[in-house]
C-alpha cells in the first residue's frame, strides 16, 4: 500500500508521502523527531524508535490508509474535521494541500506543528500505557492538548476559548458531566490534567500513564469524583485561572 510513495528517513523515522508533498514531509519528518524527543524527555523515557507517518494526498487516500493500512474503524465519507489519526508507532495525515476544500481548518505551520505534537502525545501514550484501551477520553485527549501546546495558541481548534469564557462566567463543569460528554472532554480535559500537574507535581503525568491499567485514573490519585470535581474547580477559579486566561 505504501510502495507508491516517496520515502524521507532520519534514523528509524519515516515519512511516505507524494512528490507534491515533498515540504510538508520535511516539516513532519522533523518534528516527529522533535516531539518524540521532548514529549519522551517530559514522560521519563527514551526517544522511541520506529515512528512512521504517511502524508495523504486527499480524504479518499486518508480514508483509506486509515482503515487499511492503520486498521482502525472511521466513518466514511469521514468528519472534516479529521486529519490526523495515531495508531501504534504509525501516523496518517491528510496532507495540507487538502486542508481548504477537504477539512474544516486552514493550514498554518504552527499548527501543523502543533498537531504533530498532540498525535505523538498519544502514541507514546499507547506505548507507555499497560491498558490504553481503558483509558477514558477526556484524560487522552486532556493529555495530548496540553503536552502539545494546543490549548495555549490553537483558534482553530478551538480548546481554550471555552474554558476561558467559563472561568469569567463562574460556569464550570462537573468531573462527571466531562467524563461523560465527548465535546467536553476535549474542551476540559486539558485543564484536568494541568490540574493535577501543577497540584501534584510533574512526575505524576508520567506515573498514571504507566500505571493506570483499568482507567480508573481518579483511584490512583487515591480521591472521589466528588472531591476531584469540587478541588479541580476551585483551582480553575484560583490559582489556575491567572495563567489559564494569561496562556
Amino acid at each position: 500500500m505504501l510502495e507508491e510513495y516517496l520515502q524521507l528517513k532520519q534514523n528509524t523515522y519515516e515519512v511516505r508521502f507524494r512528490e507534491e508533498d515533498r515540504s510538508y514531509a520535511r516539516l513532519t519528518l522533523e518534528n516527529l523527531l522533535q516531539a518524540a524527543g521532548s514529549l519522551g524527555e517530559y514522560l521519563g523515557i527514551e526517544k522511541p524508535a520506529g515512528l512512521r507517518a504517511v502524508i495523504a494526498p486527499d480524504r479518499k487516500e486518508y480514508e483509506k490508509l486509515v482503515v487499511k493500512w492503520l486498521g482502525v474503524d472511521i466513518e466514511i465519507p469521514s468528519n472534516p474535521g479529521r486529519i490526523a489519526q495515531p495508531q501504534r508507532k504509525d501516523l496518517v495525515f491528510l496532507s495540507p494541500r487538502a486542508y481548504r476544500e477537504q477539512s474544516t481548518f486552514e493550514y498554518h505551520p504552527e499548527e501543523y506543528e502543533r498537531l504533530i505534537f498532540h498525535e505523538v502525545t498519544h502514541v507514546l501514550e499507547e506505548l507507555l500505557s499497560p491498558g490504553i484501551e481503558f483509558i477514558p477520553r477526556w484524560w487522552s485527549e486532556g493529555l495530548a492538548v496540553y503536552l502539545s501546546g494546543h490549548w495555549r495558541y490553537s483558534d482553530q481548534f478551538n480548546f481554550r476559548q471555552p474554558v476561558v469564557q467559563g472561568i469569567r462566567k463562574g460556569k464550570i463543569p462537573t468531573f462527571p458531566e466531562v467524563a461523560r460528554r465527548v465535546d467536553l472532554s476535549y474542551e476540559w480535559g486539558w485543564t484536568m490534567v494541568m490540574f493535577i500537574e501543577k497540584t501534584r507535581g510533574r512526575e505524576i503525568i508520567p506515573t498514571i500513564i504507566r500505571e493506570c491499567s483499568d482507567g480508573n485514573i481518579l483511584e490512583l490519585l487515591k480521591i472521589s469524583e466528588q472531591e476531584f470535581s469540587r478541588e479541580w474547580q476551585q483551582w480553575l477559579l484560583g490559582a489556575g485561572k491567572e495563567m489559564i486566561i494569561r496562556g
